[in-house]
């Protein structure tokens, strides 16, 4: 209490820099037991990719390279599921590039879209990330 009487008076970062506010809690985020994809799934995202990284450029181009990645869309330290539904096959370079930086809306509606072009017939393209969630 003693503390608070001292701040009457005092503006919101100036309480910051005596360090009376409390932070935040970080998010408890529910992730998936299993962490890695089993060689069987990884086998098949680089199928339905056609053995392509799955990377667009902004101009539109595909990247030629060789999968070597099998990535969750959704990263799966921000609770994304290690299924086929988040699952897109990237080479080194662009899945190091994406890193675990969670997708946005456009980004997976361009995902979605152009993987009509080159995934197998009766192959869904929709992208599931989260657990129990879109």
């Amino acid at each position: 209490m003693q503390s608070l009487e001292i701040l009457v008076g005092v503006g919101a970062a100036s309480a910051a820099a005596i360090g009376v506010i409390r932070r935040a809690r970080p998010r408890v985020v529910q992730r998936d037991p299993q962490r890695a994809f089993a060689e069987a799934q990884r086998q098949a995202i680089f199928a339905r990719a056609q053995n392509r990284c799955e990377h667009v450029s902004a101009l539109g181009l595909r990247c030629r390279r060789a999968p070597t990645h099998a990535d969750h869309i959704h990263p799966w330290s921000k609770g994304g599921a290690t299924t086929l539904a988040n699952a897109q096959a990237l080479c080194a370079r662009h899945n190091l590039q994406k890193g675990s930086r969670v997708p946005s809306g456009w980004y997976v509606h361009r995902l979605e879209r152009r993987r009509r072009s080159y995934f197998p017939s009766g192959e869904p393209e929709s992208v599931v990330g989260r657990i129990g969630r879109r």
